[in-house]
């Protein structure tokens, strides 16, 4: 059975350049295009980059050109998206958070939670500081972030050391590649945005791929990915990240201080291939349960409900 045309899922987006943020509401919406009750458009802020890059316009996805939440039959909305959505909403609201900042005093998105809205969060740890504000209106939903198996290559040659993925924090990506060089340890370091291909590619080259989140995540996906891709994983504590980064199982999580990151890179270097493969194994397993398969299953169920 195919959706009502008329039954609009709007969404909204100021895309400026790819981002985790914008990456995991395109899965949303392509989740969306399976539903039997809604069919899911987008609208793009003016000024919002719609050549390469944006997946919306890789295809024939139609954009709406006029944001008018009042003709949909209900919205989704992440981060400031909230600002463009009238109040009181005369249709029901889906809000994606994906950050544990939503919760925190001072943060412009906190202000939102007041608002009445069905909420999906993409780890325990965002559900647990929202729902601590006790400001939130509406029911949560925790659905874990999924990432795109089938795109993830997986290579057995591994041809670099370690890639040092550090967009988010450059100056420390190169303090530790330096810190490594005094140590013998080549290393790649990546400091800005590379089209999602190359990024995935590097990956799998890498024996080991030190990731660099903020201090605070709602779950940072590129450790994850690193982990489908084979690789031996660092990636601090970043509060999102504890579910599927667990020290010493699934990768070294040490806490996010320098010494702290090359120590546990040191380590991560210099295990013994049985002590890799295993923990290897236990990535790709932790992998495996974050398909785009589940979070669509799930995420399609509250569309049903709505």
């Amino acid at each position: 059975m195919e959706a009502d045309p008329r039954r609009i899922l709007l969404f909204r987006r100021d895309f400026q350049g790819l981002t985790g943020g914008h990456l995991k509401v395109w899965h949303y919406f392509h989740h969306a295009e399976k539903s039997r009750r809604f069919v899911p458009r987008i609208h793009f802020t003016a000024g919002s980059s719609l050549g390469e890059g944006n997946p919306w316009c890789a295809g024939a996805t139609p954009l709406q050109a006029d944001w008018r939440p009042e003709e949909a039959s209900a919205l989704f909305v992440a981060g400031l998206d909230w600002e463009a959505v009238p109040d009181p909403c005369p249709v029901p609201v889906i809000n994606l958070i994906q950050h544990v900042r939503h919760a925190e005093a001072g943060d412009p998105r906190r202000p939102f939670l007041s608002r009445a809205a069905i909420r999906i969060c993409v780890s325990e740890e965002v559900a647990e500081a929202i729902e601590a504000t006790g400001v939130v209106n509406g029911p949560i939903h925790v659905i874990p972030n999924g990432i795109d198996l089938g795109n993830i290559p997986c290579r057995v040659d591994r041809d670099v050391p370690v890639l040092i993925a550090g967009a988010k924090k450059p100056q420390v990506a190169e303090r530790l590649a330096a810190r490594l060089s005094e140590e013998g340890i080549a290393s790649q370091v990546l400091v800005g945005m590379v089209p999602r291909p190359e990024f995935l590619d590097r990956l799998s080259r890498s024996e080991v791929v030190v990731t660099l989140p903020n201090d605070n995540e709602g779950f940072f996906l590129p450790a994850l990915e690193a982990m489908a891709a084979g690789a031996t994983v660092v990636c601090p504590d970043c509060v999102g990240n504890r579910g599927f980064c667990r020290d010493g199982e699934t990768c070294f999580r040490p806490v996010p201080e320098f010494d702290a990151v090359v120590q546990a890179t040191l380590a991560a270097v210099r295990l013994d291939q049985d002590a890799r493969r295993s923990m290897s194994r236990r990535a790709a397993e932790q992998a495996r349960l974050h398909g785009l398969e589940g979070e669509q299953t799930a995420f399609l169920r509250i569309l049903d409900a709505v």
